[in-house]
């Protein structure tokens, strides 16, 4: 008989469920516990699918405190730990290969919450119905139909073409099987937003009437997602013959989710800050637990500078600071009519700016910031000298340890949504009022001058700074500089600090940190892990290496 052990996060739930008989509670937790007995109890269905839910991305990824941003244009990590286990440093040195390079655990992870996915479906007629809440059931279903949805979705986007698992594998009834072949980027699309559609019939818009299923898979999210996806699809690495069709199917989905978004509450937030120290915002969608402010991997610790306590691990580029444009004029720093003046570097930018980045002479935790005394970096750190704002409490104490809070990790906003649709009309039908209405009004939530005129490819390129400013530090991108295929300019290139010297009358020069490396010919993928390699492609000549790997 098919057993599912009783795992730590999933017997904490199952434990605990009310709806159990004593007989069940009164098991030792080593005992079995067989899939009918999970899926034909409505609270221990329920449990399960809560553990599908543990592999969403999070701010830091597996390994050590790293994040995306310091793989690509945004920050540097001023510890580079590559030596020890895969993090940024592999992907800005290029020192990566099949059986060693960041993520490579994501696989198996994702693969996994698949598998936890198709068991549910196998089992879903054992699922009864709760009397008082009739909807449960087929809510859960579509909860678990968007997750698997998003899980392909980012396994598609780290290694393309990929196998598609869509029922239970067992090596006993179909050994055969198992050595599947990589289904095609059309096809793994076709199949995530197959899931993602069916899961909208099946969930509510929303949870207002039930808030206490907020973070919860919802319409909202299924949407926000569908027109995510299809961005993707009609980029150049996912579009390369850039059928217009795709933009126009993107554009529709996008414009979907803005509206539907709008319709349930989902605003741009007033205060920008406030939008990833809240805990509940109006303008966040769908997020995740994010770490604690102390210890290690902690995100006051990592990011605040040596002044506050902190490690001061993740440090912005000044290739970041210097794309903030002026917020008199709306221009960037390089025009001659901007109003930047290059002795106070750090006057009059976006008000975005200054909720992003930490800088020198800036008033942190009271104090002036000082990469030349108190904040100098650590040995063996390589410092920008800058340091991430977005996400910090100021109330956190690291010296007492007090003042923290929870916070969410975002994985949408309203914001996203904005410019999402923004570039899938842009790209399908040119400038128009409705785009130029959907990235201006990201743009006035800062106090930013509205953009206006130009044709597609000058629009395109501002949508891009929208993104690059309103989602910085947000892990939108590391992915944005691939599907565009323009990391192959941005990421392959040395990258620059600030040094300050001089008391009063202050010098600023801009030293090269890091001299970064980016491989067109297969860098825009990461390798499949060589351990997967090993397994199949023996046995089925469809399952191949990506390219240059």
């Amino acid at each position: 008989m098919k057993k599912v052990f009783i795992k730590t996060g999933i017997a904490a739930v199952l434990l605990c469920a009310t709806a159990c008989s004593k007989n069940y509670l009164d098991r030792k937790p080593s005992d079995l516990i067989t899939e009918k007995e999970v899926f034909s109890n409505i609270e221990n269905t329920e449990g399960f699918v809560n553990t599908i839910y543990q592999s969403l991305p999070n701010m830091f990824k597996p390994g050590s405190a790293w994040g995306l941003n310091s793989a690509t244009d945004e920050t540097n990590q001023s510890i580079d730990n590559s030596a020890s286990y895969p993090d940024a440093g592999n992907f800005n040195t290029g020192s990566m290969s099949p059986s060693n390079f960041p993520m490579s655990d994501l696989w198996s992870s994702y693969y996994g919450k698949i598998r936890a996915c198709n068991k549910f479906l196998a089992n879903y007629d054992l699922v009864p119905t709760d009397p008082n809440y009739p909807e449960r059931r087929g809510r859960l279903k579509g909860e678990v139909l968007l997750l698997r949805g998003y899980y392909y979705f980012e396994l598609m986007r780290t290694w393309g073409g990929l196998p598609l698992l869509l029922t239970e594998k067992s090596p006993f009834d179909d050994p055969a099987s198992l050595y599947y072949k990589r289904n095609s980027i059309d096809e793994v699309t076709a199949s995530i937003i197959k899931d993602l559609q069916e899961a909208g019939t099946l969930l509510p818009v929303t949870y207002a009437d039930r808030p206490s299923n907020w973070g919860r898979a919802s319409k909202m999210i299924a949407m926000a997602l569908e027109g995510r996806v299809r961005l993707f699809y009609a980029s150049p690495l996912y579009n390369p013959g850039n059928d217009a069709a795709r933009w126009q199917q993107a554009a529709v989905a996008c414009r979907a989710a803005l509206d539907t978004a709008i319709t349930n509450g989902y605003t741009l937030n007033d205060n920008y800050s406030d939008i990833f120290t809240q805990y509940f915002n109006r303008e966040v969608i769908w997020s995740r637990p994010a770490p604690g402010a102390f210890g290690d991997g902690g995100i006051d610790r990592e990011m605040n500078p040596r002044s506050a306590n902190g490690y001061g691990n993740v440090t912005p580029l000044q290739e970041l600071v210097d794309d903030y444009e002026m917020k008199a004029t709306g221009l960037p720093i390089t025009e001659p009519n901007s109003g930047y003046v290059a002795q106070r570097p750090y006057d009059g930018r976006d008000p975005r700016f200054y909720a992003t980045i930490l800088y020198p002479g800036a008033t942190w935790k009271g104090k002036v910031l000082d990469p030349n005394g108190a904040d100098a970096p650590r040995s063996g750190q390589i410092s920008t000298n800058y340091w991430q704002r977005k996400y910090l409490l100021p109330s956190v104490d690291l010296f007492s340890g007090t003042g923290g809070s929870d916070r969410k990790w975002v994985l949408i906003r309203t914001a996203e949504l904005y410019l999402n649709y923004a570039e899938a009309q842009n790209e399908a039908t040119g400038p128009e009022a409705d785009v130029y209405n959907a990235l201006n009004a990201v743009r006035a939530r800062s106090g930013m001058p509205a953009y206006s005129g130009g044709d597609k490819a000058s629009l395109r390129a501002k949508i891009r700074h929208e993104r690059r400013i309103e989602l910085a530090l947000e892990d939108h991108r590391f992915w944005d500089v691939r599907r565009w295929m323009i990391a192959a300019q941005v990421d392959n290139k040395d990258v620059h600090g600030v040094a300050v010297s001089g008391n009063g009358n202050v010098t600023y020069t801009y030293p090269v940190i890091e001299k970064r490396v980016f491989d067109a010919n297969k860098n825009y993928w990461l390798p499949v892990p060589q351990s997967e390699i090993d397994k199949v492609s023996g046995h089925n000549t469809g399952f191949t290496q990506n390219p240059g790997w």
